[in-house]
């Protein structure tokens, strides 16, 4: 076979630098602004804005989903796919839920471009929403021996408008709730008193009370959220056992005695003899038993973390007792393991 000549030889070799060169072209990714600072803002739930960006590289720029800092922010990316020169957009969406004051959000954005393969985004707001719930929740516990118990929050209107609360809707028929009297009707704040009936066998609960206003009667304008407990003749301290786990290489036994080994003291709220009895464990590794401390009064849960999960789990740790209101007693259990 004859050599090519030196004229084919050099288009062959012109021709595999023009691919060569096509092939090592790089995108470049460039916005135009990387901070959207909405100033300060009320009376909203939601702010929404735009991030331009362009491909001002001679690659094709490939970006991958936007990475939110937080769940209350949505951002999306168009297209993902652009030819040099072509610009694309991130509309985002963060909800102000009840977060106040000047809040700061990032997104991440992710792409083939090889001197700037990340890029952070930043979304700051100031925000003073139109209702301020003060304090936002709060935690009763009706302990035993008692039927009810309450608590007060201040509900204000931030724009200087009258307040002018229309009604108030508990979740639950056990909870009351009302406005306190003596405020003008053109008053921008009211306090609203709160309270719970014991309702039933003891439990923890999650509830809320809803408020309407004048100016917003189809929704709620606030809410008032209650986090709380009716107690029962047998009382826990603490309510919840948690550990706090960094080295899964390690067996339960090589821990510190003070994080392998967690107690619980149960008691008689009314003096009356209580014997507690078959101490079980959701959680795989979590060995339990009962020691009594003073007869028939007090006794003392011992919980031995013995077998360090790989990642964390949650579960209860269950006991029967004497007490016919309360013939079954579940202890929450968190195991948080953080990995190196």
């Amino acid at each position: 076979m004859k050599n090519p000549s030196p004229w084919l030889a050099g288009l062959l070799w012109l021709g595999t630098l023009a691919v060569s060169a096509q092939t090592n072209l790089s995108p470049k990714i460039q916005f135009d602004e990387t901070i959207y600072d909405f100033g300060a803002t009320s009376q909203v739930t939601t702010v929404s804005g735009i991030f331009h960006f362009k491909n001002t590289g001679e690659g094709i720029l490939k970006v991958d989903p936007p990475k939110p800092s937080c769940g209350c922010t949505a951002a999306q990316v168009m297209p993902d796919t652009l030819p040099p020169g072509t610009a694309g957009i991130i509309p985002f969406t963060l909800n102000l839920g009840f977060n106040r004051g000047t809040l700061v959000k990032h997104i991440t954005v992710h792409s083939n471009d090889p001197l700037t393969p990340e890029v952070s985004l930043t979304i700051k707001v100031d925000y003073t929403p139109l209702y301020n719930l003060d304090p936002l929740a709060i935690s009763p516990n009706i302990a035993f021996g008692m039927n009810e118990t309450n608590a007060d929050t201040t509900l204000t209107r931030t724009d200087g408008k009258a307040l002018q609360i229309v009604r108030l809707e508990p979740s639950q028929p056990w909870i009351k709730a009302t406005v306190e009297p003596g405020g003008s009707p053109e008053a921008t704040n009211a306090r609203i008193h709160v309270i719970v009936q014991r309702d039933g066998p003891p439990h923890r609960f999650n509830e809320y009370v809803r408020i309407y206003t004048a100016s917003q009667s189809n929704s709620p304008a606030s809410s008032i959220y209650l986090y709380g407990e009716v107690l029962g003749e047998v009382s826990l301290t603490p309510e919840a056992l948690y550990w706090s786990v960094t080295d899964t290489g390690k067996s339960g036994a090589e821990h510190p005695q003070t994080q392998a080994v967690q107690r619980v003291s149960i008691r008689s709220a009314s003096g009356q003899t209580l014997q507690l009895k078959n101490p079980q464990s959701t959680i795989k590794g979590l060995q339990v038993e009962l020691l009594p401390l003073e007869a028939g009064k007090a006794y003392e849960l011992v919980a031995s973390l013995n077998e360090v999960p790989a990642s964390t789990v949650s579960g209860n740790v269950s006991f029967e007792t004497s007490v016919a209101a309360q013939p079954r007693i579940e202890v929450p259990v968190i195991v948080n393991v953080f990995k190196p």
